[in-house]
């Protein structure tokens, strides 16, 4: 399959969603901050116009770092200004149902995922890369104006007031559960990118078309869709760090358990399945979990603390799975164990602070 970049290593190309995955979590830790004193839509308006300038610079790219410029950097300072805000909005509208709630929203990213890359493929073919990446720019900025004007929060913003450094980004890691949540959830990010990644390189390997192993995205994000919104269903009645643990658990299994063996067509997409269905736990439930342990005036900047923290790590994940693909000569075996590894370090982490939380309780929903 030829591209702009077919001369480059996957590891190389790796570089650039994991730069924007990085940015767009990593920003929430001033977004938040600044969500918290102005809502949401001063950010929503220049974020739109970041974004879409960033989109519509990728459509004119050629070369490996005007994709990192455009795409890798651009484009993911102004998602960051979008996306962060929307969540901490509708944290601050619920309480009892908050996961349900970030799960349906949250289910948007897996619905475009279905959508966007099916849509771009078809556009492409007809028109080719600039105008498929400009479409799709369009689209989006249709959407981010309906978010312009409809996302607000229920708490009135208190306006420009100084930022109180050690308040707002030291006193939050004096809690224990916090910490250890932010750790754990860290290094679950460190992980869990990896199998999304390279899941469609992986089914070429295995005798995939370019265009199935393609759809493989999709089908992961179809899936996750189920695996964004009942998740927030069941974390709502049993707990949040409860179906949190048990989720990134599962995701670790199956990443061992059906991802290393497999090798034909049938489980190659039994597994990417799966994933994207245990996946979208681990991608969800960690916002309403923090929010939960959170006071409400400060759900923005902590929820923008923890994005930071899982913003290095999710920028390191996807280049050290290259690395370790490169170093064992095309096997993915070594990058499928460190992954499942790092969720699973991660998700004890978590559970030392809901141990903590609940005084060593178990059968608690929490």
């Amino acid at each position: 399959m030829t591209h702009q970049l077919q001369d480059y290593t996957t590891s190389e190309i790796s570089w650039i969603t994991s730069l924007q995955t990085c940015l767009v979590v990593f920003l929430g830790v001033f977004v938040g901050r600044l969500y918290d004193i102005f809502g949401p839509r001063p950010l929503l308006i220049p974020g739109t116009a970041i974004m879409i300038l960033g989109i519509m610079m990728t459509s004119k790219c050629t070369q490996y770092y005007q994709f990192i410029l455009a795409q890798g950097i651009c484009t993911s300072i102004g998602a960051a200004m979008v996306f962060n805000p929307c969540i901490s909005a509708v944290s601050s509208w619920f309480n009892k149902s908050r996961a349900t709630a970030l799960g349906l929203v949250n289910a948007g990213s897996s619905l475009g995922g279905v959508l966007i890359p099916i849509f771009f493929r078809t556009v492409e073919l007809k028109v080719g890369f600039q105008w498929g990446v400009r479409t799709i720019g369009f689209v989006l900025l249709f959407l981010s104006l309906v978010s312009c004007f409809t996302v607000t929060s229920r708490l009135k913003s208190p306006g420009r007031q100084p930022i109180q450094f050690k308040k707002t980004y030291v006193d939050p890691f004096k809690s224990v559960p916090f910490t250890l949540s932010a750790i754990g959830i860290a290094m679950v990010y460190w992980g869990v990118f990896i199998p999304i990644s390279f899941i469609p390189s992986y089914a070429v390997m295995h005798g995939f078309s370019p265009t199935m192993a393609f759809y493989l995205t999709s089908i992961q994000n179809g899936v996750s869709i189920i695996g964004r919104i009942l998740p927030g269903l069941l974390a709502d009645k049993f707990g949040r760090f409860n179906t949190y643990i048990i989720g990134v658990y599962l995701t670790a299994i199956i990443t061992v358990a059906l991802w290393i063996p497999a090798s034909g067509h049938l489980p190659v997409i039994i597994y990417a399945a799966f994933y994207g269905l245990f996946s979208g736990i681990a991608v969800t439930v960690w916002q309403p979990m923090i929010a939960e342990i959170s006071p409400v005036t400060e759900i923005g900047a902590r929820l923008g603390a923890v994005s930071a923290i899982q913003g290095v790590s999710s920028l390191l994940g996807t280049p050290v799975g290259g690395a370790i693909v490169t170093h064992n000569e095309g096997e993915y075996w070594g990058a499928a164990v460190f992954a499942a590894v790092m969720m699973f370090a991660g998700g004890t982490a978590v559970l030392c602070a809901r141990m903590f939380i609940t005084n060593g309780r178990f059968l608690v929903a929490r």
